[in-house]
């Protein structure tokens, strides 16, 4: 049977940030796949908009790649999204994907990389391997947060940070709770810091990277600032570490058995 692979992202606009994270990771899958077709997807009618308008490259929904994979003869199509956790974006494709399961022999959907609170230990050791976390630093790890039920995966992510001997690397997200202020508090109980690092805690350095974790106004940046620690900001989303691209991969080998 004719097999193939879709790999589905919110997306983002920052055609770098897309180049150096999603774009690798659908490179990686296609020589993971042993040249099987791989298809790609944003869940994001705003972003494939906006990119179509200022690049004039086209992206598929994920209702339009299923029916590309159907009208090309795919029997078995295997779908491993970016998403950090199971919110909203990652509850829209899935629905999307119900839509056409009957077009398949067998569709696998791999989970989120945070699927379930098990899967905060093996982020933190990617983290360990990519970030090499200094004892002397503090280290803000940059969040999307979600109205959901799954962003109690950033506290249980918290959590699992303070059992690994990680005490001083807190995620903090921009949308939900924990946030900047929670980060702040807890600092405050840590002692001395020579440097607070931000880093995004997520896929793609998009706009909140650049904006709201980086920005010149009202950023995570000038919030810790202004809180009197020396800051930077680490503008790279988790895709340009090869670390965490493997993920990806080891889903799609863990979906295909």
């Amino acid at each position: 049977m004719r097999s193939a692979i879709l790999f589905v992202s919110f997306g983002t606009s920052y055609r770098e940030a897309r180049e150096n994270s999603l774009e690798r990771i659908y490179e990686e899958l296609k020589e993971t796949g042993r040249g099987i077709r791989v298809f790609a997807a944003y869940t994001s009618g705003m972003i494939i908009k906006k990119v179509a308008e200022e690049e004039k490259l086209h992206i598929d929904t994920v209702q339009e790649a299923a029916a590309r994979a159907k009208a090309e003869g795919i029997e078995k199509l295997y779908v491993i999204p970016s998403h950090m956790i199971p919110g909203m974006e990652y509850d829209k494709m899935v629905r999307a994907l119900e839509q056409y399961r009957s077009s398949f022999r067998e569709m696998k959907i791999a989970t989120p990389v945070l699927g379930e609170e098990k899967d905060c230990g093996r982020v933190i050791a990617v983290l360990r391997d990519m970030l090499d976390f200094r004892e002397e630093n503090f280290y803000v790890l940059m969040g999307h947060g979600t109205e959901d039920d799954a962003n109690i995966r950033y506290e249980q992510m918290n959590d699992a940070l303070m059992q690994a001997g990680l005490t001083n690397v807190r995620i903090a997200s921009v949308e939900a709770r924990p946030d900047l202020d929670d980060a702040l508090r807890f600092m405050e109980k840590c002692g001395n810091i020579e440097k607070v690092i931000v880093h995004p805690f997520m896929v793609v350095a998009g706009d909140h990277a650049h904006n709201d974790m980086a920005g010149e106004e009202d950023s995570y940046v000038t919030k810790i600032g202004q809180a009197g620690y020396p800051v930077c900001a680490v503008v790279k989303g988790l895709g340009e570490y090869p670390q965490f691209r493997a993920i990806y991969r080891e889903k799609y080998e863990e979906l295909i058995g």
